[in-house]
């Protein structure tokens, strides 16, 4: 089974963090590197460039799910408006006023596959304290709402979701 598609995953919302934990079906396991080339190269990243940059990279992928399409008052505009200021009491606050919103759209979107669900889950995680968990996150959820928004072919819509990931990454090592 391709590891770019839903079906690879279950979904447990935290509600110590706040976040999806994501479990491989086949292992059980958390969701580990496998086959999927963002963790090591986010890891390679963070060792190599400041947080700062993992925070754009979730922000970027954030902007890859039309978060300018939903209103400001609703949890995915909060959690936009949040995750675009460097004012991490503000992530922690609008978490957890958004959490419910984010254990609806993990328990019942995403096995819908619903792209609202995992744009918002995407927003959520440019909202995580660590930036590599947000990198991380933002990454995969990204990668769901391209699957889920796709008329037909989302594999490849996945793939080419990831492929842009990586590309915006390796841009950035290559970057003094």
């Amino acid at each position: 089974m391709s590891d770019t598609k839903a079906e690879q995953y279950y979904y447990i919302f935290d509600s110590r963090t706040h976040r999806p934990l994501v479990l491989d079906r086949a292992t059980g396991e958390h969701y580990a590197s496998g086959s999927d080339p963002r963790r090591p190269l986010i890891d390679h990243v963070a060792a190599q460039r400041e947080a700062g940059v993992l925070r754009q990279f979730a922000r970027w992928c954030a902007q890859q799910v039309d978060p300018n399409g939903v209103s400001a008052h609703t949890a995915a505009g909060r959690l936009w408006a949040a995750a675009q200021r460097d004012a991490p009491e503000a992530w922690q606050r609008v978490r957890h006023e958004t959490a419910d919103a984010a254990m609806l759209a993990m328990s019942l979107g995403l096995p819908q596959r619903e792209p609202r669900a995992a744009r918002l889950l995407t927003l959520q995680a440019c909202t995580h304290p660590e930036a590599q968990q947000a990198a991380r996150d933002a990454a995969h959820m990204s990668e769901r709402w391209a699957e889920f928004s796709a008329p037909s072919a989302s594999t490849e819509e996945a793939q080419a979701m990831r492929a842009r990931h990586v590309n915006w990454l390796l841009d950035q090592v290559s970057t003094p």
